[in-house]
């Protein structure tokens, strides 16, 4: 059963990125608009997975900044994910940190790497990380493991920085939306941006995806 299950995972996966050819994701723009207002120098994605929104984030900073000011953070498997992890997270299987580490430095700014599991990686250097211009969380899809990242995210906040959940489902109670919608409104300004995506996963049906904002309260 496992097995058969860690197949159609495989399949689901790549009929997904089969279909983005022809569909491609709208709300990854409001990523840039976040690194624009924030005018980002420190930016941090949970799930770096191609690093295709790493980098264009890092060249929308580079606007702004120049490069050697800009830091980038990023959290993922990489090729340590094995097929029991693949299917608890519903997740993407990842290239190799070597890889996303060398397409990353030709951008010029500081990438910062780390890889296994944010529920022990997360937890083992926040405290020694600066605060946080963007982060985005798009890692693991368990409800363990997105409440692990949020903890360890709102460690990083100031003033300025937007924590931006990716997979806030308005049509299900699951992903990222039980632990958005768990937050405390006396303390964080939760909101969900305009942009909406509609695909039809084979594993979950129809997923109707708004990114959800978070900032400290004023």
């Amino acid at each position: 059963m496992q097995s058969l299950k860690i197949l159609f995972l495989t399949i689901s996966t790549f009929l997904k990125k089969m279909f983005g050819l022809f569909n491609m994701p709208k709300r990854y723009s409001q990523l840039l608009d976040e690194v624009r207002r924030t005018k980002s120098s420190h930016i941090m994605e949970i799930g770096t997975w191609q690093g295709t929104r790493a980098r264009a984030m890092i060249e929308e900073a580079k606007k702004m900044r120049n490069a050697k000011d800009i830091h980038y953070y990023g959290f993922d498997l990489f090729e340590t994910m094995d097929v029991n992890q693949f299917a608890y997270e519903i997740s993407k299987q990842p290239p190799t940190l070597t890889d996303i580490e060398k397409k990353l430095q030709e951008t010029g700014v500081n990438v910062h790497l780390y890889k296994g599991n944010t529920m022990k990686t997360l937890p083992a250097v926040i405290s020694d990380l600066p605060p946080m211009d963007v982060i985005f969380i798009d890692g693991g899809h368990s409800l363990e493991t997105i409440q692990n990242d949020w903890r360890c995210a709102k460690a990083l906040m100031s003033e300025k920085t937007a924590v931006i959940f990716d997979d806030y489902w308005l049509n299900r109670h699951d992903g990222a939306r039980p632990v958005v919608d768990a937050i405390d409104r006396t303390k964080y300004t939760v909101n969900l941006l305009p942009v909406v995506d509609v695909f039809f996963n084979p594993n979950f049906g129809r997923l109707v995806i708004v990114f959800a904002k978070v900032t400290r309260c004023s």
